[in-house]
């Protein structure tokens, strides 16, 4: 299975040459953090003592790169559309010993730029307000913004005293199903923006994870329960126009998944009570804090894994639901990726996962992705007779 990559440099597609220059680029990609990309490339000191790339343009901070791959017969998919933000010059006077590495984020770090003030009108919705902030940064992508509804009390008003980037959090922390997030644009030196909550559906786009059988394309999937993250939210709100008091509850394994049995089903008895922060009744309904909340707490199934590069046909990335099939085990479901590290080295592509699930399956019976299928089938499915062009 053919792998390509492509880098920019700028908006200009990179050389062979330049191509060739690099030795390795690991790419990070984590819901709730800025994604990073780290360029390796090996350097040496010249005649006339000066070194390789220290003065070259394309390398220079705040720099834009951009850097794409494509298994297969697929488009071209972004890893990372942003700017040079760190550089480190390794030299050494060992020969082949020195490299400079080149540090680059996404358009997030454009978001928590630049500190100001400014207010909105009074009783505009949390997903107007997003919109906003996304509409001023001028990022040159697409505004994608899910509708959190209108505030609870009209005449609330909302001031940005910080970074566009530290108000979207504030707006998360009221509506904890919301991330606020960057990815890149289809053009280079453009990123998309979004407001929006996890999806629920798998992506089409993806090949599911199989662990075993004739179609296995991943080395290992290491899940783990994590029970006591579930819990069950509480809180109210006094009106200060009528005197009235709103109420909301809500547990986690009241969260149904789009598919499958709740991961967690314990009482209330067995979870944890938690009480929604103050602060937010002014523009988020009790009710609908509470199971916004009680929904992200019930993500207790949390699984890391890798895929075999000569055997997956996708390329990964967060904020997208994927389905993974563990033999006939109750973790054969779907997940949502939060997050992927791709490394894109001289001869391999490798890609490494987290992803986390609300459901579980019923115990399904004995198929073709069970154990001893798998001995049987994957000896002959499985061909070590494959090319791997990098670059």
């Amino acid at each position: 299975m053919v792998k390509e990559f492509k880098v920019y440099y700028g908006n200009v597609p990179a050389s062979q040459e330049q191509l060739n220059a690099i030795d390795e680029i690991v790419v990070e990609q984590e819901i709730g953090r800025a994604w990073q990309a780290k360029i390796t490339i090996p350097i040496c000191i010249a005649e006339d003592g000066s070194w390789d790339g220290e003065n070259n343009p394309e390398y220079a901070e705040f720099s834009r790169v951009r850097v794409e791959a494509r298994v297969g017969d697929g488009d071209f998919v972004p890893l990372i559309d942003g700017r040079i933000v760190d550089q480190d010059p390794g030299m050494s006077a060992e020969p082949g010993a020195s490299t400079l590495t080149l540090t680059v984020q996404d358009d997030t770090t454009l978001l928590h730029r630049e500190a100001g003030s400014e207010g909105f009108p009074p009783g505009q919705s949390d997903s107007d307000i997003a919109r906003s902030l996304f509409a001023d940064a001028a990022l040159g992508g697409t505004i994608e913004v899910d509708e959190t509804g209108a505030a609870t009390d009209p005449n609330a008003v909302v001031q940005r005293h910080g970074t566009p980037m530290q108000l979207l959090r504030s707006l998360m922390r009221r509506h904890p199903d919301f991330y606020a997030y960057v990815l890149p644009g289809s053009a280079p030196g453009t990123s998309n923006c979004y407001f929006k909550k996890l999806p629920e559906t798998v992506d089409p786009m993806l090949p599911a994870l199989v662990l075993t059988g004739p179609d296995r394309n991943m080395s290992g999937f290491h899940v783990q329960r994590v029970s006591n993250s579930a819990a069950q939210y509480e809180g109210a709100w006094l009106s200060m126009d009528d005197k009235n008091v709103s109420t909301g509850s809500s547990r986690s394994s009241e969260a149904a998944p789009s598919e499958g049995e709740a991961a967690t089903v314990a009482g209330s008895s067995e979870i944890r009570t938690r009480r929604l922060p103050p602060g937010i009744g002014d523009h988020v309904d009790p009710s609908e804090a509470a199971e916004s909340t009680a929904r992200r707490s019930s993500y207790t199934v949390r699984a890391e894994g890798a895929v075999i590069p000569q055997c997956f046909s996708g390329i990964l990335s967060p904020y997208r639901m994927i389905r993974a099939r563990v033999s006939n085990s109750r973790y054969s479901s779907q997940y949502v990726i939060f997050k992927v590290t791709h490394t894109l080295g001289i001869s391999e592509y490798t890609q490494s996962f987290s992803v986390r699930g609300n459901a579980v399956t019923p115990e399904a019976s004995v198929s073709a992705f069970s154990p001893a299928a798998a001995v049987a089938a994957g000896a002959a499915a499985v061909s070590f007779n494959i090319q791997v062009d990098i670059f």
